[in-house]
């Protein structure tokens, strides 16, 4: 049995959900916020959510996680299957989480903590995910159904968790959806949403947002 630890507030928890989700296998979800109590760190050395327990195997980072779920369920594979598009496909996901989830941390900070966000903070995150949708669509391949083309991927992965993610952060504070503009592949938006992986894991953020957030 995998025990997944975290909030699925967190981009990085809905990363892992989701391919668990995709390889079938059977999990449970416990609620664990960032920590540096003793039992959080050694469980994962950071005090950082996510983190798994797997039949007493502590693993810790999403990006390890989702590897290790590679090695042990390789049937259902979240990478192409050539070398160079599982390259590519890591390249995207990368992409997406270092420049463009990471940088809307001020703003995830703002709305669900209360951290102040001034005009320059904002103007100062608007460019960083203007240039990171930049590189992502010079990285994007122009054909097939997926980002990586017909096979669905840890970077289509790393999108679904973003684009609810940066589009309810960036209309609300920036006054625009800063992935908006990206060539994504026709009727991609709806291809995610009729995944059940990606659906669920949209619905229990949805959930879990309204709960937090004040009425």
């Amino acid at each position: 049995m995998i025990t997944l630890y975290g909030s699925t507030l967190s981009p990085w928890y809905n990363k892992v959900k989701v391919a668990l989700l995709e390889k079938g296998v059977n999990f449970e979800e416990r609620l664990q916020r960032p920590s540096q109590d003793e039992a959080v760190l050694a469980a994962s050395p950071m005090g950082k959510i996510p983190y798994v327990d797997i039949n007493g195997f502590r693993l810790a980072e999403s990006g390890a996680i989702v590897e290790w779920l590679e090695d042990a369920y390789p049937t259902l594979s979240l990478l192409p299957p050539s070398t160079n598009g599982r390259a590519r496909a890591r390249e995207l996901a990368l992409l997406i989480e270092h420049y463009l989830i990471a940088p809307s941390a001020p703003l995830v900070r703002h709305v669900l903590f209360g951290a102040p966000l001034t005009e320059q903070d904002k103007a100062e995150v608007a460019a960083k995910l203007a240039r990171g949708a930049a590189a992502l669509a010079r990285r994007m391949v122009p054909e097939g159904n997926w980002l990586c083309g017909d096979d669905f991927s840890v970077a289509d992965i790393a999108l679904a968790v973003a684009l609810p993610h940066l589009g309810d952060l960036g209309s609300t504070l920036l006054g625009h959806d800063p992935l908006a503009s990206l060539p994504l592949p026709p009727q991609y938006h709806e291809r995610l949403a009729q995944r059940a992986s990606v659906a669920r894991m949209w619905h229990d953020r949805e959930q879990a947002l309204r709960k937090f957030l004040p009425h």
